[in-house]
């Protein structure tokens, strides 16, 4: 059964929040910029729903660093180094559960480091998106894929996904065209694992601040197929420019 998030919303298999393409398993966090008109406040909005209920943002921004931008539908845009800015939302997917992350985002030169981070390291290590300014990048605590190379400064799309059964971790990227194949994979049963919250930007403590945009980052309770990846980028790519 789809879960009801609000008027003429729901989310689950068959069933995607806005409409489109449904992929087999259900978006339980969904932060994308299209639905808003300006950073969120602290604590004023909740993204998906899942077993442990709705999930409040925390957004930091003193600094002034994130901004909104009507570019692309919509879009959080990091500025600069300020590592006290971020937005932090979502699940603990720590240990024992299968998931899926999707996220868009243009990488800018002003500061490289972690694009996408778990607010809390404690349990486990977890990075995707960019790496030191780098591209494709997925650590679920174990590296799939942490490049020492490898650019560019268009919109890239990135599925990251690990089964919490087999210890397999997945990368399945894409630009200009839709993916065939996964990007990168690798095994780890005994230390990989989830986000304990994602956190934009930069590291828990502020450190490693990547500047750049990001589009939208949607988490999933389950393992996105190859047909479910090329669905998304089907519906999203004209968004972003392909």
């Amino acid at each position: 059964m789809p879960i009801v998030i609000g008027p003429g919303i729901e989310i689950g298999p068959g069933v995607t929040a806005g409409g489109g393409f449904a992929p087999t398993v259900s978006l339980i966090y969904d932060l994308d910029a299209a639905n808003y008109s300006a950073v969120p406040t602290n604590g004023s909005v909740t993204e998906g729903t899942g077993t442990t209920g709705e999930r409040t943002l925390t957004v930091a921004n003193a600094g002034g660093s994130i901004s909104w931008q009507a570019d692309n539908g919509g879009l959080f845009r990091k500025s600069n180094a300020t590592g006290t800015d971020s937005i932090r939302g979502g699940p603990n997917w720590s240990t024992g559960q299968s998931y899926s992350v999707f996220a868009t985002y243009k990488l800018s030169v002003t500061s490289s480091g972690r694009l996408l981070n778990t607010q809390s390291e404690a349990t486990r290590d977890w990075m995707m998106g960019a790496y030191n300014g780098f591209v494709n990048a997925f650590y679920p605590n174990y590296a799939v894929n942490l490049p020492s190379s490898g650019t560019n400064a268009v919109w890239n799309f990135i599925w990251g996904t690990w089964n919490a059964s087999t210890g397999l971790g997945q990368v399945y990227t894409a630009t200009s065209a839709q993916p065939t194949t996964t990007s990168f994979t690798a095994t780890n049963l005994g230390s990989g694992g989830g986000p304990n919250q994602i956190r934009l930007f930069s590291r828990s403590a502020g450190t490693e601040v990547q500047t750049g945009d990001i589009g939208f980052v949607k988490a999933y309770n389950g393992i996105l197929t190859l047909g479910d990846v090329q669905g998304l980028y089907a519906q999203y790519k004209t968004r972003f420019g392909y």
